[in-house]
């Protein structure tokens, strides 16, 4: 593995395969990435930042009386408010296009020399709940599997694999997009998820403990700076753009394990919360 910190191969040959099966929208593709469209920003492994037509949930998300960034959310992820959080409920399915769909589902499509682990994507049940009010409360994220959830409803993990593996060396394994599924079919970002945000200050999702987080990049498109242990720091945001508030970042971190010392890795947490953690069903 090279020192770059994208971590993955840049010249990923790509042969996609439409072949028969899973999530069919009708017309023989991959029924998840209705809705989407591709942005002219892509990752040079060749995934591009999509753009989610969110039109046919937004009304409904206002009623329920949601805001902000949660308008951002997918429309495949179901969202409610109460007085004292806002629930979210997803599949864990990407809206894009994997190797790690089975082969012959309408979703997957082949890497050329990919390392691939050998799982593959399935549909889960995630209930989340997201303190409207968040703590200041600094808690480890240890002990849990799920830290957060992205807008198109894949959950996000910490910046560390299960026990005695290394993530940067699992970090090879993610498909061209930035993912993987562990053994139970559970696909999940580790790191800056490049079908959502790229080497900018997109909105990726929000934290479990009710956080925010963003990409490399402050609203003003310099690189976020002065973030705390918890990998975030208060300020400006593209949703909150004259109101300063407390979010995290897709923040640049560096190995000292033997084996992989000096690679480099965009992970999107430190591996702690700021504050603690809503309930979740679904998590570990």
């Amino acid at each position: 593995m090279g020192s770059t910190p994208t971590n993955i191969a840049v010249g990923l040959g790509l042969a996609v395969g439409l072949a028969a099966c899973g999530d069919d929208g009708g017309d023989g593709a991959c029924a998840l990435t209705d809705g989407t469209s591709e942005t002219a920003t892509v990752h040079p492994a060749g995934c591009h930042v999509l753009e989610r037509d969110t039109s046919a949930c937004d009304a409904a998300r206002a009623a329920a009386g949601l805001d902000g960034y949660w308008l951002q959310f997918s429309c495949r992820v179901e969202l409610g408010k109460t007085s004292t959080e806002v629930t979210a409920s997803a599949d864990g399915r990407p809206d894009y296009l994997s190797n790690y769909f089975a082969t012959g589902d309408r979703c997957h499509e082949d890497y050329t020399d990919a390392i691939q682990n050998p799982n593959t994507i399935s549909a889960q049940s995630y209930q989340l709940q997201f303190p409207l009010v968040p703590t200041t409360t600094a808690t480890s994220m240890r002990g849990t599997a799920v830290v957060g959830l992205a807008l198109n409803g894949v959950p996000i993990y910490g910046n560390f694999a299960a026990p005695g593996d290394d993530i940067f060396e699992e970090a090879l394994t993610f498909d061209r997009c930035g993912a993987h599924p562990q053994n139970q079919g559970k696909y999940h970002y580790h790191s800056e998820p490049y079908p959502i945000s790229y080497d900018d200050a997109r909105f990726i999702g929000v934290m479990r403990d009710g956080f925010p987080i963003y990409g490399r990049r402050d609203s003003d498109g310099a690189l976020a700076t002065g973030l705390d242990n918890n990998g975030g720091h208060t300020g400006t945001t593209p949703d909150s753009p004259s109101t300063a508030v407390y979010h995290y970042h897709v923040n640049l971190q560096t190995s000292t394990t033997t084996g992989t010392a000096g690679e480099q890795q965009w992970f999107l947490t430190t591996g702690q919360f700021a504050g603690v953690p809503g309930a979740c069903t679904g998590c570990q």
